[in-house]
């Protein structure tokens, strides 16, 4: 896989949440950005070399789906996985709709969230 498609992009409110994901993907052998909302995304000089994003479905000011309407109107087509307290059908539909790769439920078990990324990023090679 091409280093620079290694790149993976994280928009999440929550510190905590952001640090562990950033932490554990990094474990994995992938370069990370972590950031709080679109504005700090938008601002990563490394934004069109990214492999993919991964979204809070709620967050404050705007939505994980807010935010990937944003990026498509930049005409940042990112592939996305999009995290969620509660994977509900109306969520699904919208994430499908929304071109969305995945949507995780939080707590994240296992190997699925690297299982989605490398997919992914193998898929973008």
């Amino acid at each position: 896989m091409d280093d620079r498609r290694k790149l993976v992009l994280i928009v999440e409110d929550d510190q905590a949440v952001r640090d562990a994901l950033q932490f554990a993907l990094r474990l994995e052998g992938l370069c990370v950005h972590v950031h709080s909302g679109v504005a700090a995304l938008l601002a990563d000089p490394d934004l069109s070399r990214a492999g993919c994003v991964i979204v809070e479905d709620r967050m404050p000011r705007m939505d994980g789906f807010g935010l990937l309407r944003h990026l498509r109107s930049h005409h940042i087509d990112l592939p996305a996985i999009m995290l969620t307290n509660h994977a509900t059908a109306k969520i699904q539909a919208r994430a499908g709709a929304a071109g969305v790769h995945a949507v995780l439920e939080k707590p994240l078990l296992g190997n699925i969230l690297v299982d989605n990324i490398r997919s992914i990023l193998n898929a973008a090679v």
